[in-house]
């Protein structure tokens, strides 16, 4: 249970993840909720109990993910606010009802095809739909109710080997930490940058190379943030190096998009800007370290940029810093914290 304040009183939150799968998912000793962890979604590397079966390349697993928030203010709307993917006072949630199909490369250095399709069910699933996918035409498309819905974040073909792997891709984004599968993430309720500073999923191709066995590199173009069909958003692109120590304790990332992108920000302290289509940059910055047996630290630095998004034409910025400690009790009870800073120094994110 965890207590943190709120606008509306003291908040009370619990949750569990339960996961089931299907191996072949060969893991090294990683960092809490590392980068590629909160993309994929990943299920322990000791999980028992699957739903078909075992195999080298990939199978059919998920989880079920959800959580209660007790809030003493009890609001009449049962809104807990700001929305942070955990908006619900004082009843039971289910965030996610999550189920992947996939087929991985060869594990043997050979040349393979291999594909993946994610399915999402229930309160999160806002973060997971994209323009023209999901939300085509309606606002919420497919999904007619007011908290639960479906959505199909990540659709996939790869081809290639370990080490070179060409994608053509609806994936979820790589520029950020924290990420919508509750399977790679730590904590229950997200970080305001998870929120409000950044995409969630985008469509486009993508190459991972790993350039080294300590050396990674992501590189491509992707339709812009969240959307498959947008009259605003162009090409953008998309790419990310990481490095890391040959014992994983230490690890650093940069990953960066920039692409011409929709000025539609929630106007808080200024008039509404008019509706164009303009630069939108953003990079995050991760350092992980382990600075002593059972300690993990990491930090997280990103800013994000946006032409023509203030009422007279210039610039709009938001920036911020995360910071995540993390103690591992034993091999089943881990403990974290997390530090924040948010600053939307042009009150333009929507809030």
């Amino acid at each position: 249970m965890r207590f943190v304040a709120s606008r509306w009183g003291v908040l009370m939150m619990t949750s569990a993840v339960w996961l089931v799968g299907s191996g072949g998912r060969g893991q090294e000793q990683g960092f809490f909720g590392g980068p590629d962890e909160v993309m994929t979604g990943v299920i322990s590397a000791d999980q028992d109990w699957f739903l078909s079966g075992t195999s080298d390349r990939g199978g059919v697993y998920g989880w079920l993910d959800g959580g209660f928030v007790g809030n003493v203010g009890t609001p009449p709307s049962k809104f807990n606010g700001p929305y942070n993917a955990v908006d619900l006072a004082n009843e039971p949630m289910m965030n996610q009802v999550y189920l992947v199909a996939e087929r991985t490369l060869p594990v043997d250095g050979s040349t393979g095809i291999g594909g993946r399709t994610d399915l999402l069910y229930g309160e999160d699933f806002p973060l997971a739909t994209s323009l023209g996918w999901e939300t085509n035409p309606a606002p919420r498309g497919w999904n007619r109710g007011e908290y639960y819905g479906l959505a199909i974040p990540q659709l996939y073909a790869e081809v290639g080997d370990q080490d070179l792997s060409p994608k053509l891709r609806h994936l979820y984004t790589i520029v950020r930490y924290e990420g919508v599968p509750a399977g790679g993430n730590f904590f229950y309720r997200k970080s305001y940058s998870y929120q409000f500073a950044g995409p969630f999923t985008q469509w486009g191709g993508l190459v991972e190379w790993t350039a080294a066995d300590n050396m990674g590199v992501d590189t491509g173009l992707v339709n812009g943030w969240k959307g498959l069909a947008s009259p605003t958003s162009g090409v953008a692109f998309l790419g990310r190096a990481r490095v890391k120590q040959d014992d994983n304790s230490r690890a650093v990332s940069f990953t960066i998009i920039t692409g011409d992108e929709a000025n539609d920000f929630s106007p808080l302290f200024q008039p509404t800007p008019i509706l164009v289509s303009a630069n939108r940059t953003r990079y995050s910055l991760i350092l992980e370290s382990r600075p002593a047996a059972n300690w993990e630290y990491l930090f997280h630095h990103w800013l994000g940029t946006q032409a023509r998004g203030l009422a007279d034409g210039g610039t709009a910025l938001w920036v911020g810093i995360e910071q995540y400690l993390f103690y591992r009790v034993n091999e089943a009870w881990p403990w974290g914290q997390r530090f924040e800073c948010f600053q939307d120094t042009d009150g333009t994110r929507r809030a």
